[in-house]
């Protein structure tokens, strides 16, 4: 009796230890608890509240030029021309081929690189299987959502030189007249925000999940499915074209389908900047959301200097400032921006608060309204629930609900 407890001590001491290590873990991933680390940090306060140097220097007056409706107009057409090569918005742009109901019937797919599911997939997955999930190789994972009618997907062989586009258009059957376009940032894939989407459907949005070039399906990965048709080309063989062309292409899809009461696209990290320029060349979205990211380009620093080549030609024409207040040009029109402050990316800080009573002011002098929030309630790259929760009241009360 004595050597049999003897035997099992050790193992009551190896599951305390696991025990302590699993409380451990928890703790230390816990938004909450991952703030005060950043926070204690060592160069924390210069780092998350301090103003470093230029961001009170800001040549605002260059940066907000726009303060009357036709002075917004003509700027905008030098945009669209810039990015589309034509004078206006190309409202007659429709997908190239629509796979319906994929959720139920995905068709063939050359090869499924690494399914959504338990975290330890992804554990075993190389970084490159998981950022090129396709939608027919994910689709199994959504048959069974709530309200669920179906998932389209949207898709075009843009290029020649590997481009296409692939939309997941997701059809509530009871929609509640609002459509939300989701932009999906660089490193994953609207996959990775499954629960949002499914929330979102399961209230009654229609929704249409997009992902940055090179990610997902937007790659001739699978040739068959995506780029066996030949390239769209005109208007499409523009470099430009791959980033902003799916938000109008999926606004016009939908609109065609039905009517909307009411159009908001939410965006995350180098989404969040595809958000900025959509909106600032779309006028029928009503509430635009860039997430974590979206700064003058002068503030821009380290890892954030990759969002120039987002916007690079379309900085010379509208300034990120300017491209903001045409987001939210007009009555009825609305733009936040959510900074993570304690981000243990990118975006982090109050650098925001040198231009954000100025930005306010002149979207309100057109008429719409332009807020900056900043989210303290965790220390990650993401969409949090603090975050959402102000999302979700914007889109469902209109651009003057108060938060």
């Amino acid at each position: 009796m004595r050597r049999s407890s003897f035997l099992i001590r050790p193992f009551d001491y190896l599951g305390l230890l696991f025990g302590i290590a699993a409380i451990l873990a928890v703790l230390y991933y816990w938004d909450p608890t991952r703030v005060m680390i950043k926070r204690l940090a060592p160069g924390a306060e210069t780092r998350f509240e301090q103003m470093p140097k230029g961001a009170t220097d800001l040549a605002l007056a260059d940066l907000l030029t726009l303060n009357e409706a036709a002075a917004v107009d003509m700027r905008r057409r030098t945009l669209i021309n810039k990015v589309f090569g034509v004078s206006g918005l190309p409202l007659d742009l429709m997908p190239q081929r629509i796979i319906r109901d994929v959720e139920k019937t995905p068709g063939a797919v050359k090869k499924c690189l690494s399914p959504t599911g338990p975290s330890l997939v992804h554990l075993w997955s190389r970084m490159d299987t998981i950022i090129m999930r396709g939608i027919g190789c994910e689709a199994r994972f959504y048959r069974d959502w709530r309200n669920l009618a179906g998932i389209d997907e949207l898709t075009g062989h843009m290029q020649n030189r590997w481009r296409n586009y692939a939309i997941a258009y997701f059809r509530p059957v009871q929609a509640n007249g609002r459509l939300i376009l989701y932009q999906q940032g660089l490193a994953a894939t609207y996959h990775d925000q499954h629960r949002l989407i499914e929330a979102w459907v399961a209230e009654g949005y229609t929704v249409a999940a997009m992902n940055m070039p090179g990610y997902g399906d937007n790659t001739c990965y699978d040739l068959e499915r995506y780029c066996a048709d030949p390239p769209m080309g005109g208007i499409y063989d523009k470099e430009l074209v791959q980033n902003f062309a799916p938000p109008v292409i999926a606004l016009n899809h939908a609109m065609a389908q039905t009517s909307f009461e009411r159009i908001a696209m939410v965006g995350v990290s180098s989404g969040a900047w595809v958000t900025l320029v959509a909106a600032a060349l779309d006028p029928r979205i009503d509430l635009s959301v860039p997430v974590a990211g979206v700064l003058p380009l002068s503030l821009l620093q380290g890892k954030e200097e990759s969002a120039r080549g987002i916007v690079v030609g379309l900085t010379d024409i509208a300034s990120v400032l300017d491209l903001a207040v045409m987001g939210a040009d007009r009555p009825g029109r609305r733009q936040i921006q959510i900074f993570n402050r304690f981000d243990r990316c990118c975006f982090y800080g109050p650098r925001p608060e040198s231009y954000a009573g100025d930005l306010q002011r002149s979207a309100a002098v057109l008429g719409g309204r332009l807020d900056l929030l900043f989210d303290e309630s965790h220390a990650r790259h993401k969409i949090s629930d603090w975050a959402l929760r102000r999302i979700m009241a914007a889109i469902d009360g209109g651009a003057g609900r108060a938060e």
